[in-house]
């Protein structure tokens, strides 16, 4: 079906709903008073779709969100897919329906002719020891280095060939003091005594807590996937610049193609069941969300 504009609008009607898309939205309509899910978003909020098959012969298209915060009929999806239920008989339609997104989230990763250079610059000799000029300039741009000299040191020779060093700043981490980096491939932490990583592509998003009060240190929340990582510093700027160059790894990883993340193992998706039950039976989950996401995970393992 053609749209204004000469877009494309692929529709599927099941006998309990009706998805579309087209001018880069998907969209859903309950044909009933009991469904449950009605969607409006830009596919740009979408990680990927896929199309499975039920227990029962059902079809579902599978919609697994880029952030976990999106919300769904009131709930936060937290990477659950949200399914979508059809006839088996429009499951070709269905399938050139969701071939559509992937398309259009394909299309999305290609370069920007406007993309900095992320070039990984090398190690050069200098009379403080090898050195790279990323790390160098980063460290430049932060408030103060006087108490992470050893960590900036050490981030100079920890950095791979194949990252660009964003931006740096001080942080506390569960009581040590420290060093944050992001790189276009890793977020770091460097204490005097480790160094812990994360890729790039398990982030969701970071964001800055300013202090309530004078006196009260600020906090730098990184959220990647179910898990909340806290750093602490007493003055927020250079986490308010951390957190836009972590966007922007993040952009960059999904350019690249590589933000999109694993398909999950079984060992994966019975955890995520294990844990589901738990906070059933211990009532922090109620009985609509918990039937979407043990839907969806039973769903996934079947994608």
């Amino acid at each position: 079906m053609a749209g204004q504009g000469g877009w494309i609008m692929l529709e599927v009607w099941g006998r309990r709903n009706i998805i579309r898309f087209g001018a880069g939205r998907l969209v859903t309509q309950p044909l009933q008073a009991d469904d449950d899910t009605a969607l409006d978003v830009p596919v740009s909020e979408l990680r990927r779709a896929r199309l499975a098959t039920t227990d029962d012969g059902r079809i579902a298209v599978l919609l697994f969100f880029r952030s976990p915060e999106f919300v769904v009929n009131g709930v936060a999806t937290e990477h659950h897919p949200v399914p979508l239920f059809l006839e088996p008989e429009v499951r070709e339609q269905a399938a050139e329906l969701v071939r559509a997104v992937e398309r259009e989230l394909l299309d999305a990763q290609r370069f920007s002719p406007s993309r900095p250079d992320f070039t990984p610059p090398p190690l050069e000799p200098s009379p403080h020891g090898p050195m790279r000029r990323d790390v160098t300039w980063a460290a430049q741009r932060m408030r103060s280095t006087a108490h992470t000299l050893r960590e900036i040191t050490a981030v100079q020779t920890i950095a791979r060939p194949d990252e660009y060093v964003l931006e740096l700043a001080q942080a506390g981490y569960a009581g040590m003091p420290g060093l944050i980096a992001i790189t276009t491939v890793r977020l770091l932490f460097v204490s005097a005594a480790t160094v812990h990583e994360l890729p790039v592509a398990a982030l969701d998003r970071a964001e800055v807590v300013d202090p309530p009060a004078p006196g009260v240190v600020a906090t730098l929340r990184v959220r990647a996937h179910s898990t909340v990582l806290e750093f602490i510093d007493w003055v927020p700027m250079d986490f308010a610049r951390f957190a836009e160059a972590l966007r922007l790894a993040c952009e960059v990883q999904h350019v690249d193609g590589s933000v999109v993340a694993a398909r999950p193992s079984s060992a994966d998706l019975f955890a995520e069941w294990q844990l589901l039950v738990e906070h059933r039976r211990l009532g922090m989950v109620e009985d609509e969300p918990f039937q979407r996401q043990a839907a969806g995970i039973l769903l996934a393992t079947t994608s």
